[in-house]
């Protein structure tokens, strides 16, 4: 089941299933509860009042990608009367539609989520935007073991613990990534920084080095925090 954080316009969060999406860059839309649990709401990933922000943070996502359709439950996708209902404002309350009230047990996050499969490496590449734009807040080495705190500067700050590294060449060639992939391997997991600025925390810079900075390691974890 996808499901994500909803923010608040008070800055207060919950948890909800993600019934549904669709891809429109900053216009891209999701069905969802209400902090309730009790109606059913389309509201925009993205609030672009004032700044960009996010509404939603997507956790988990078992639909894929599609930039033309909404993607999701079938049954949801193809109630007619729930889009027309969401579109003009109208009641819809999981009483009208009975169908969510399968749904509406509360999700309890995990301690932390863990790269296993493509899929996982897709959920954590669209929550922290790829890492575009992120800062490196802390950078700690656990034994053999990396801890990285990104400010995604997209609302949240993302921790990743890379365990097990098998090499790494990063810490003094990092200031602000620009963009960056995950890749799984027989060995675990390759984490590079293909574009960035060189420099580091604490007010220190550093020259552009050659070479992208990369983490290689066996197992990758992660934590979210919102801000």
């Amino acid at each position: 089941m996808t499901y994500g954080i909803i923010k608040n316009k008070d800055a207060s969060t919950y948890v909800s299933p993600i019934f549904a999406l669709k891809y429109a860059g900053w216009k891209s839309e999701a069905i969802v509860f209400d902090e309730t649990f009790t109606q059913i709401k389309k509201l925009h990933i993205w609030n672009t009042g004032i700044g960009i922000h996010r509404n939603i943070f997507l956790l988990e996502n078992d639909y894929g990608f599609d930039k033309k359709n909404w993607v999701g439950l079938d049954w949801v996708i193809n109630d007619k009367k729930l889009f027309k209902a969401l579109r003009f404002g109208k009641n819809a309350s999981t009483d009208l539609f009975s169908t969510f009230k399968n749904y509406t047990r509360k999700i309890e996050l995990p301690d932390h989520f863990e790269l296993k499969t493509d899929k996982d490496i897709f959920s954590l590449e669209e929550v922290s935007m790829g890492f575009h734009d992120s800062l490196i807040c802390q950078y700690t080495e656990k034994g053999n073991d990396i801890v990285v705190e990104f400010d995604t500067t997209w609302d949240c700050h993302i921790t990743v613990t890379f365990e097990g590294v098998i090499e790494a060449d990063f810490k003094e060639k990092v200031g602000e990534i620009l963009d960056s992939e995950i890749k799984k391997n027989e060995d675990g997991f390759t984490f590079t920084v293909t574009d960035g600025f060189a420099g580091w925390i604490d007010g220190c810079d550093y020259e552009a080095e050659i070479g992208e900075p990369y983490i290689k390691c066996k197992r990758i974890i992660w934590t979210i925090q919102i801000v």
